[in-house]
């Protein structure tokens, strides 16, 4: 063989390697995008589970709060410790939802309804917000821009109301 065809051959197989090697980058970053996307989930989906596992360690506590019933000052703070990190997981779920892990106009739509029929079905929860962080009166920031969820699931509350569903 002639030291061109060689050469040509040398060529060839220094582009295949290389787009090879890209392909392979492109395989990897994939698979750490899914796997940043499953820990995600799993954390979210831990923290649900702690949650629930606080209310039903306080059931008759937050019954009563959610009902709206008088509660003793120790009472009253660890309601609103559960509350607080209700309020946190669902908000998280916004942020998750509104920077693409879940993203769709549903997926955030689904997350002011659950805000909006818990704070209609339980007043009481709504009362615990009042005087604290003003979650509902916040905006939540995400990569791909801010949020007024709490302007949202006001608007829905007032939708609810004009109905007069109850």
């Amino acid at each position: 063989m002639k030291s061109a065809s060689w050469k040509e051959i040398a060529e060839l197989v220094g582009m295949t390697a290389i787009v090879l090697s890209l392909i392979f980058v492109g395989i990897q970053l994939r698979q750490s995008q899914q796997l940043a996307t499953e820990d995600r989930v799993n954390y979210s989906n831990e923290r649900q589970n702690a949650i629930r596992e606080l209310i039903v360690a306080n059931a008759d506590i937050w019954h009563r709060a959610c009902e709206g019933e008088p509660l003793d000052p120790a009472s009253r703070v660890i309601a609103a410790k559960i509350y607080d990190a209700w309020i946190d997981h669902v908000a998280g779920e916004y942020v998750l939802r509104a920077d693409g892990v879940r993203q769709s106009d549903e997926a955030r739509q689904k997350i002011v309804e659950e805000i909006a029929a818990q704070a209609w079905i339980y007043p009481g929860l709504w009362e615990l917000s009042e005087g604290r962080t003003n979650w509902h009166h916040g905006v939540v920031v995400t990569r791909s821009g801010s949020f007024d969820l709490g302007t949202r699931v006001q608007a829905r509350l007032k939708e609810l109301e004009s109905r007069g569903i109850s």
